[in-house]
């Protein structure tokens, strides 16, 4: 057993500087990559699973190029170049699967739950409480959908596009627009997400208004709040749960068109 694990070794600390590279990006994309960047998965854990990750990519064969650095300083910007390229892929990925929250903080807002938030269990933080469950129910279909082994997989096959050091990101405009882009589609998706719900609430604010002027009597505070809760509530169960196949389809290819844009972006300059 002893020697038969004795190439594999002796190839590892050949190029340990290679896969100390390699092991750079992946940490970075596990820092932030959707689900496996929560707070609730052990940090023991994650950096096992970046390091298998990246033993598995560099005996993999992918890694042809070596790479030349003459001195330690040359060695570092190495690093710091996979780690942004790697950060940078993880983040866009977080960064589109929180359009969930941010479609949840529209949701609450209009139903009159601004005030009220819960805990994140994956990120540890507090969260508007529809975004919450729309963003749990997602993250539970990418796990059993295989759709989080998709985003892994894409990353691994990232160095066929995209090698150690050849990360342009400082000064790429192409990448800088196309990343300015996905804001503008962030709040678009976000406002598709939640439009069954503030369509509806903007219906009854109107209905509320008509009827204050009608009847002035009437306390729109006391009869209005209870009701846009209520129907939020009917809608959140008999509209957005039904649609959360769609829902997910639709974030899920958009974060995958990202990557792979994002990928191809960093090979501009």
């Amino acid at each position: 057993m002893y020697m038969e694990s004795l190439p594999i070794l002796v190839a590892l600390f050949d190029r340990i500087d290679i896969f100390m590279l390699i092991m750079v990006r992946v940490t970075a994309f596990f820092i932030f990559v959707p689900i496996l960047s929560g707070m609730s998965i052990p940090v023991e854990v994650r950096l096992a699973v970046a390091f298998f990750l990246s033993m598995a990519i560099f005996f993999s064969g992918m890694i042809t190029v070596a790479i030349h650095y003459d001195t330690v300083a040359g060695f570092v910007m190495l690093m710091l170049t996979e780690f942004m390229a790697g950060a940078l892929m993880g983040f866009m990925l977080f960064f589109i699967f929180n359009v969930l929250l941010f479609a949840g903080h529209f949701m609450d807002f209009s139903m009159g739950l601004a005030m009220a938030s819960v805990i994140d269990p994956i990120q540890q933080i507090q969260v508007p409480v529809i975004g919450n469950v729309l963003f749990m129910s997602i993250s539970a279909l990418l796990v059993v959908n295989g759709g989080l082994h998709y985003f892994i997989y894409v990353f691994a096959t990232s160095y066929n596009i995209l090698p150690i050091g050849a990360a342009n990101i400082i000064g790429n405009v192409p990448l800088v627009h196309f990343i300015v882009l996905q804001f503008v589609s962030f709040v678009l998706l976000a406002v598709q997400i939640a439009l069954p719900i503030i369509g509806t609430m903007l219906v009854i604010d109107i209905s509320l208004g008509v009827m204050v002027k009608a009847v002035p009597q009437m306390n729109v505070f006391v009869v209005g709040m209870p009701f846009k809760v209520l129907v939020g509530y009917f809608l959140m169960f008999s509209v957005m749960i039904p649609m959360l196949g769609q829902i997910y389809m639709a974030i899920f290819d958009h974060a995958f068109d990202v990557l792979i844009e994002v990928i191809w972006g960093m090979t501009y300059g």
